[in-house]
């Protein structure tokens, strides 16, 4: 029986899925801690919507300080999560993001070389292995919506001969406003119909809210958008942004300032840049990482359970870097390996301890930008002779068959 199990491919596959599966699960325990608390602050918002949306941006929870930091199509959205019981809402936001994670994959996986030989158990393997990495188990852990726009956005934007493409990147930068930098990435790769869907969506999602709630909305807008110390301390180790970043090696509490201006500007100038390099080149999947990269990099805080580019960026590597494509077991081991073990909480943190972190220190308790930047760069030095002319990058008109 064992001979035959060996001997056999599509078997020893399916069993080395159930081996990851197993481990998964008893390992996953030990890394869950937070228990659905962002998906409270999102089923608050919901509440709001429905029972006095004017008052949204003052409500707050008796157990969770934090207050609803979104768009109010953001907390219309969560209505459905609000009339749910918690044990069921979290139990669904635990399943969405599951399969959130598989169409991620999913989509990642096409682009590697051949993709029919993953197959159903190569695609589920990596789905579990995936939940071990910390922006993924952060997600589920807190109930966050991650992997679920990240996910829209990758099918959005990759299959790219849909007659609507660019409306979920439109709802998702609706719900949060980081997937606004994809709108640029449309620009660059000059694809104007998916700009205008996009735009479209966005003009509706805002219309929404001031429909339903034009103070709270007018408030949002005109007032809170730029109030980062709703979000939480800026200077913690889990805040994996350039602005974190500065606040930490300067001690400065109030933000980088002008050095953090100029920094955004250089990343999306250049990450805009690589965006189309990437993009013309034949490489959309890591245009698309690169996109989510300048979105992470340039906010104000980007948590580590936004992180979940990763995926995508790390699989980008496998295919539009020398190194990749040369040692892909080596890379993707080594890639994966460190979102799991998650340097970033390996360092002193909280009570803004981090403001005096030593130079080491510095190196492991911002390694996802340190990642970001590597990545980045080999994706630049990586290329291939796959150029295509900018007038042709694709038709979005054409019909397209999915596969895989």
């Amino acid at each position: 029986m064992i001979q035959g199990i060996l001997g056999d491919p599509v078997k020893r596959r399916w069993w080395l899925t159930v081996g990851v599966c197993v481990a998964v699960g008893i390992l996953l325990p030990f890394v869950w801690d937070h228990t659905g608390a962002d998906l409270k602050v999102y089923r608050l918002g919901g509440s709001m919507v429905l029972d006095d949306p004017a008052s949204l941006y003052a409500a707050r929870m008796r157990d969770i300080t934090m207050p609803f930091t979104y768009p109010l199509f953001g907390a219309m959205v969560m209505v459905p999560v609000a009339v749910m019981p918690w044990p069921v809402a979290y139990g669904v936001s635990i399943t969405v993001s599951l399969f959130a994670i598989v169409v991620i994959w999913r989509l990642c996986l096409r682009r590697l070389p051949p993709a029919s030989s993953w197959g159903p158990a190569g695609l589920i393997a990596v789905s579990a292995a995936s939940l071990l990495i910390e922006p993924v188990r952060e997600t589920l852990s807190y109930g966050q919506i991650n992997l679920i726009l990240c996910a829209l956005i990758l099918y959005d934007v990759l299959e790219v001969r849909r007659p609507r493409r660019g409306i979920w990147i439109g709802i998702a930068a609706g719900i949060k406003l980081t997937p606004l930098v994809f709108f640029g990435m449309l620009v660059v790769t000059r694809q104007w119909r998916a700009l205008a869907h996009a735009s479209a969506a966005f003009a509706v999602t805002v219309l929404a809210g001031f429909l339903i709630a034009p103070s709270a909305a007018w408030e949002y807008w005109t007032k809170l958008l730029s109030d980062t110390a709703r979000i939480g301390g800026l200077a913690y180790s889990g805040n994996q942004s350039w602005n974190g970043f500065l606040i930490r090696v300067t001690g400065d509490m109030d933000g980088g300032g002008l050095a953090w201006k100029a920094v955004v500007l250089l990343t999306v100038v250049a990450g805009l840049w690589l965006t189309r390099a990437l993009w013309l080149r034949g490489e959309r999947l890591g245009a698309t990482a690169i996109a989510g990269m300048i979105s992470l990099l340039c906010s104000p805080v980007s948590w580590s359970h936004h992180w979940v580019w990763m995926i995508p960026l790390g699989v980008a590597l496998l295919t539009g870097t020398r190194v990749g494509r040369r040692f892909p077991v080596q890379t993707a081991a080594a890639w994966f390996g460190l979102l799991m073990l998650a340097p970033i909480w390996w360092v002193p943190r909280r009570g803004n301890r981090e403001l005096d972190w030593n130079m080491l220190e510095q190196v492991a308790g911002n390694a996802y930008l340190w990642l970001a930047l590597t990545a980045g760069l080999l994706l630049a030095a990586g290329g291939r002779t796959r150029t295509m002319p900018a007038a042709t990058t694709i038709r979005e008109d054409a019909p397209t068959h999915p596969r895989l």
